[in-house]
């Protein structure tokens, strides 16, 4: 199954063309948020969604699963097979899927934005404490816990929309490299030689004027 966490600007980007890419019923959407009217200038959604859960709105639109409650360690079955496209806005969230990853052995693609800048990693259980661990290039993964939607002092994610000025088009750019990163580590490395695959990016990193790809050797190219 392919569970896609999230469902907000990056995540209801993401959808409509992740299930061209698998079938509707391999995919399952988690978010335990609600629609808001200030998601509508940059999340794919309407007026007349307001209210609804914004996993339940999108299943309902393209046809695959959802579970309408926020992702944690522990509280879903996965199995090795499984790919969790985690597109939260929160390193909590971020966390726990890598723990998941490493419990499980199933595997992970991560996408975020800022306002004009996008960025998208791969990650799988064989990596942990490497270099291509997440959590040892960006070692605030471990320590931050705001914007946890599921405390209750914060509530919903739309509170940290309010500290972190997104535009739909880094939203859509976010949710591209994503599905790239899907594209090639899902569908085309396991017929590839080894040799090959050493050369494959494992993270994407784009603002407005340039992108950058990391591959497994270690390269950094602009």
């Amino acid at each position: 199954m392919n569970y896609i966490i999230g469902c907000g600007g990056v995540g209801s980007a993401i959808v409509p063309s992740f299930c061209l890419l698998r079938t509707p019923d391999e995919v399952t959407l988690i978010d335990g948020d609600t629609i808001e009217r200030k998601n509508l200038n940059r999340q794919m959604f309407d007026a007349s969604q307001i209210g609804l859960n914004k996993a339940r709105a999108l299943a309902g639109k393209y046809g695959c699963h959802f579970i309408p409650e926020w992702f944690s360690r522990g509280k879903f079955r996965h199995y090795r097979t499984d790919w969790l496209i985690c597109l939260v806005d929160n390193h909590r969230t971020r966390l726990e899927t890598l723990e998941v990853c490493d419990d499980i052995g199933c595997q992970a693609i991560f996408a975020a934005n800022e306002m004009h800048s996008a960025e998208a990693y791969y990650y799988r259980r064989a990596w942990k404490n490497t270099a291509r661990d997440p959590r040892v290039y960006y070692p605030e993964l471990t320590t931050d816990r705001s914007g946890d939607p599921r405390a209750a002092s914060i509530g919903c994610t739309g509170e940290v929309q309010e500290t972190n000025r997104q535009l739909v088009s880094a939203n859509l750019m976010a949710a591209a490299l994503a599905e790239h990163l899907f594209v090639l580590w899902h569908m085309r490395a396991p017929r590839m030689d080894r040799e090959t695959i050493e050369l494959l990016p494992h993270k994407f990193a784009a603002n407005l004027s340039k992108l950058e790809t990391y591959n497994l050797k270690g390269e950094h190219h602009e």
